[in-house]
């Protein structure tokens, strides 16, 4: 008896005329990729993939003396070699089977890179665009594969965008100890004084204004929802004002106290919550034109008129609205990577201005169209983040689509896969992915009341 009940234990059953054997009752093995398994890969080797990632898309620049804007890049065969080699240890890494989803900006998107890439065939050399164009399409599905390691719990994704951000500030700060004197950018054209740029890594100082703008943000956002705690949240702000600053970004500046504006009025929850928040930001632009430091920091040294055309963009954009251009142009564009306007006066040629705009640009670049299927997803994005349940999450989007929507009107990068477009794309995943988990969280049941967990 005590060795049949052994037998029995170990999965052996006994069957008349043929003694003991397997039982079969037992399940086989289930076939790879059709069931859910636990990662196999660590946390941190996905947080080091969307590092390099957002290390891949950010729009690089190696000179010193390159023309002053925020579009453009100098290593273009680097980042995309860079961003493929990375698309394929993602692939390698992902089981078979594996499950996606892509949210309704996400596949906006891909409709968008689609139709450059139709019409990309019309233009006389289509192969710049379409090298953009595939880079671009390799980003979104990259996004994609990333849906189960990160996505899929929003918390991690807002986490990996925070280090990689943080990875990226560290290398500003280290470029001031490897090449202080190339560190710092003369303002030349546009004012007077000096600029922090990245060297180690290339940054221009809009680039870096921006790296410090998002880890402040970030960062605050989870301090005041207790995802961070007091010492490195503090060491977070501190870096990413320092970095705004130093960069002397204006942009950068504005836009993430725009987003934090309305990270905070979408997450408060009383009537005097609500309006403290608007508050802060009127005492901030009370300090901006009073203290003298701050006033000398927002004008940079420029005169009224260089500050009234913001800093020359308002004549690129003139323009671009005043170029005429067949109805094929401005259906399809002039290419993407198009993005510097020829400025003429008489019968010669004066400038070759940015654009820096990120709607004329678009326009300059991809046509009407494209356009319009860009701003249906900044809409759907900023839907998804108004839906999300969880405050935190909510909060990360808003923060995220209100610095793209003040930002895109002063800089480029919404028609290409840029640092830009990878907030609107994060900010769209988290707050998806946000809605999804609490859809399909089970009822708790208490006594005979059933309450839908919040």
């Amino acid at each position: 008896m005590q060795r049949g009940a052994e037998l029995f234990r170990r999965g052996a059953e006994y069957r008349v005329g043929r003694g003991w054997g397997p039982r079969r009752d037992r399940l086989a093995q289930a076939v790879p990729g059709t069931v859910e398994t636990p990662l196999e890969k660590p946390a941190w080797f996905w947080l080091m993939l969307w590092c390099l990632f957002v290390l891949g898309v950010q729009p690089w620049s190696s000179r010193v003396a390159a023309p002053q804007g925020t579009t453009g890049s100098t290593n273009s065969v680097m980042k995309g070699l860079l961003l493929g080699a990375i698309f394929l240890i993602a692939l390698a890494a992902t089981k078979p089977g594996f499950r996606t989803r892509v949210n309704p900006t996400g596949s906006l998107y891909v409709l968008y890179v689609l139709f450059a890439t139709a019409t990309a065939f019309l233009l006389a050399e289509p192969l710049g665009p379409l090298t953009r164009l595939a880079r671009f399409l390799i980003g979104l599905v990259l996004v994609f594969l990333l849906w189960r390691p990160l996505v899929q719990v929003p918390e991690r994704l807002v986490r990996a965008h925070l280090w990689a951000h943080i990875l990226l500030a560290t290398t500003v700060v280290a470029s001031l100890a490897y090449a202080p004197s190339q560190a710092w950018r003369p303002l030349s054209a546009f004012g007077t004084g000096y600029r922090l740029q990245g060297v180690i890594i290339p940054m221009l100082p809009p680039r870096v204004g921006e790296v410090g703008a998002i880890m402040l943000g970030l960062a605050l956002i989870g301090f005041i929802c207790k995802k961070l705690s007091l010492l490195p949240s503090a060491a977070l702000i501190g870096l990413g004002v320092i970095l705004i600053a130093a960069s002397r970004t204006r942009t950068s500046a504005a836009a993430i106290a725009f987003g934090l504006v309305l990270a905070l009025l979408l997450t408060r929850k009383t009537w005097f919550g609500r309006l403290a928040t608007l508050g802060v930001p009127a005492l901030l632009a009370l300090a901006f034109l009073t203290i003298g430091s701050l006033h000398t920091w927002l004008l940079r040294g420029q005169g009224s008129r260089q500050i009234s055309s913001l800093s020359g963009r308002t004549t690129s954009w003139q323009a671009v609205l005043d170029e005429k251009v067949s109805i094929q142009t401005a259906i399809i564009g002039h290419g993407l990577g198009n993005k510097r306007v020829l400025l003429r006066r008489g019968e010669g040629d004066i400038d070759v201005m940015a654009i820096d705009n990120s709607w004329l640009g678009l326009y300059w670049e991809t046509g009407l169209l494209a356009v319009s299927i860009v701003a249906l997803a900044v809409l759907l994005a900023w839907i998804a983040v108004l839906r999300a349940p969880t405050p935190y999450i909510r909060a990360c989007g808003a923060l995220l689509m209100g610095y793209v929507s003040a930002a895109s009107l002063n800089e480029s990068g919404l028609s290409d896969l840029s640092s830009m477009t990878v907030h609107l794309l994060v900010a769209a995943a988290i707050c998806d992915a946000d809605r999804i988990r609490h859809r399909s969280r089970p009822p708790v049941v208490v006594g005979t009341v059933t309450a839908v967990s919040r």
